[in-house]
């Protein structure tokens, strides 16, 4: 009786482990590691910045009329 019982506690052991404990484990090692490499990301100089890029202008012709683009809100109670 005592065996099974053993067989059993081990079981609940060895799946709690394997589905709970290592999967909690290696989650919050990934977190760390990424977190570290966001942390050096930031405190490392940027050597060559991209310059911002040149606002975009619509093509001749195809201008969006600002008419009609105002929508007048009315508070409901």
């Amino acid at each position: 009786m005592s065996v099974i019982l053993y067989a059993i506690l081990l079981f609940f052991l060895y799946n709690f482990i394997v589905k709970v404990a290592l999967p909690v484990y290696r989650t919050t090692r990934q977190i760390k590691k990424q977190f570290s490499q966001m942390k050096q990301q930031f405190q490392q100089p940027d050597s060559n910045p991209q310059p911002d890029p040149a606002p975009q202008t619509p093509p001749p012709g195809k201008e969006k009329s600002k008419l009609g683009e105002y929508i007048d809100f009315e508070e409901v109670k």
